[in-house]
């Protein structure tokens, strides 16, 4: 029986070692997508000396509002690695890695907020539209569904090491 607990055990932190290196190639592919379009794009403007300083100043804001989504997305990769750090060490009921589990949905649910309504609404604003929109499409209601269950998941996890702590200390 524990020759069986072991290998699950073994099987769990290989898969957390595997989504870790998973996570870092995402936080680099996001990173370099997000300096090469939106940071070459920001030179661009900045020493085009064509543009006045208020259009500058609007198309930047509006490349800033655009990759919002993009760096929350950046934040809760960041936030899942904190936990998978602990996973990989074993350390499968800990307050901490279940905490940052749930911060990670909060950050992926912020992020499809932001596509869903401040992306399309502070655009509008900045180019001086007015008015109110939103993106509703299936695929970002989908998404947004799922960051809120990793949201409640991560905060199951912190309510179950808490647990495992409780009935430690009776022992």
């Amino acid at each position: 029986m524990a020759n069986l607990i072991d290998g699950d055990l073994n099987k769990a932190q290989q898969l957390a070692k595997t989504a870790q290196v998973f996570a870092w190639i995402a936080l680099t592919m996001i990173g370099l997508t997000i300096l090469l379009n939106s940071g070459l794009t920001a030179l661009d403007i900045v020493l085009n000396k064509e543009m006045s300083w208020s259009t500058k100043a609007n198309e930047i804001g509006l490349i800033a509002v655009q990759i919002l989504p993009a760096v929350w997305l950046c934040e809760a990769i960041n936030r899942m690695n904190m936990a998978l750090k602990h996973y990989c060490e074993g350390d499968f009921f800990n307050k901490i890695a279940s905490a940052r589990v749930a911060e990670a949905g909060e950050y992926a649910t912020m992020a499809m907020l932001a596509l869903i309504l401040i992306v399309p609404n502070l655009t509008q604003w900045i180019r001086h539209n007015g008015g109110f929109e939103m993106r509703i499409e299936p695929e970002y209601l989908g998404m947004l569904a799922f960051a809120i269950f990793i949201v409640m998941m991560g905060r199951i996890l912190t309510a179950a090491a808490a647990l495992k702590e409780d009935n430690e200390g009776f022992v």
